[in-house]
């Protein structure tokens, strides 16, 4: 389970890294937002129940990765972390899965 989360996280982050490469600032700026959460959708769309649910929960992760990283790149520094980090697991609590 959790080397399949882990792809999940990497996937996602470079997602991140391509978006903060295009961005002049360090901050989670709209594009980066929505590179991640177009990355998380297609992820959490092969698992959740529906897009709702995988929206709710890539909302979540997306609001708990800026609180603990506001800054892009502090993110992608700790990409292997969030894999374990058991604070983003209560993002699946109530997700509907198939």
């Amino acid at each position: 389970m959790l080397t399949k989360l882990f792809s999940s996280y990497s996937k996602i982050m470079l997602a991140l890294l391509l978006a903060a490469m295009v961005s002049s600032c360090n901050s989670w700026d709209e594009s980066d937002q929505q590179a991640w959460k177009q990355a998380c959708m297609e992820n959490a769309g092969k698992w959740t129940a529906d897009q709702a649910n995988a929206q709710t929960y890539c909302d979540c992760v997306l609001e708990k990765m800026i609180r603990k990283y506001p800054n892009v790149n502090d993110a992608l520094d700790h990409v292997a972390d969030l894999a374990v980090d058991t604070e983003f697991y209560s993002c699946k609590e109530n997700i509907k899965t198939k």
